[in-house]
């Protein structure tokens, strides 16, 4: 896990890569690293997961860290998911990319705009699924 605020650590995530070859894949997780690590619970302890804020990608971080997954908010305040996939279209990103949709009404909305304009991305819209409340009796 880690973050990364200059491209100058590209060269450390390449060579830190290989420690991650036999988990369950390297994960990107862009938006505000401190807001994003509260996700990490939600995936596979063995998964390599590391944080970047997206003004902090380019083509060489993402190269380097040779993400099996992107993660990031379908909206924030710096970006949004249709920027992030544009950014990934053009860099030819093979991997899975998922936007977490927290609250929004009709998240097939995004899925949608998102897949029309970039129907190469393997993409899709997750929603965090939402605790009970502690008054609440859950039935079986």
């Amino acid at each position: 896990m880690g973050t990364v605020r200059q491209n100058t650590f590209g060269d450390i995530i390449a060579l830190n890569r290989d420690k991650h070859l036999t988990t369950s894949g390297m994960i990107l997780m862009v938006g505000e690293p401190q807001l994003m690590q509260t996700l990490k619970k939600h995936f596979p302890e063995r998964s390599g997961v590391f944080f970047i804020e997206f003004s902090d990608l380019s083509q060489d971080i993402l190269s380097a860290i040779c993400p099996d997954s992107v993660v990031a908010p379908a909206i924030s305040a710096h970006f949004d998911c249709l920027e992030l996939a544009a950014f990934l279209n053009a860099a030819d990103f093979k991997g899975l990319f998922r936007a977490i949709a927290k609250d929004l009404p009709r998240p097939e909305i995004i899925r949608n705009e998102v897949r029309h304009h970039f129907p190469r991305l393997n993409f899709d819209v997750i929603s965090p699924a939402r605790a009970a409340p502690r008054d609440t009796k859950v039935m079986h």
